[in-house]
């Protein structure tokens, strides 16, 4: 089930209840993680509503959008039924070379 590009809903943390996207999974585990856990990437902060009344520099930092990507455990993800299959491949884009410890 918690394969790559599977949309999964946070339980636990400071994302709690936010939906993410599996970019990497690790059933086994590895040698500094030794239990099951997949790099997710998601929106932390989505961006609010705009009407017409409002000026542009409110639009500019009400359209603003905070992504996040941090490795999490299988007992604190909930899979959905919902899978993204896009031409955007998120393994080049976001590496666990990238994520510092």
């Amino acid at each position: 089930i918690m394969k790559p590009g599977r949309v999964v809903i946070l339980l636990t943390g400071r994302q709690a209840g936010k939906k993410a996207i599996i970019v990497r999974h690790h059933d086994d585990g590895k040698k500094d993680k030794k239990f099951s856990h997949a790099l997710v990437a998601g929106i932390q902060r989505y961006p609010l509503k705009v009407t017409k009344r409002m000026s542009s520099k409110r639009i500019d930092k009400r359209s603003k959008l905070k992504p996040f990507v941090k490795f999490v455990n299988y007992n604190h993800m909930l899979p959905t039924r919902y899978l993204i299959t896009s031409e955007i491949d998120l393994k080049q884009i976001v590496t666990e070379d990238k994520m510092g410890t």
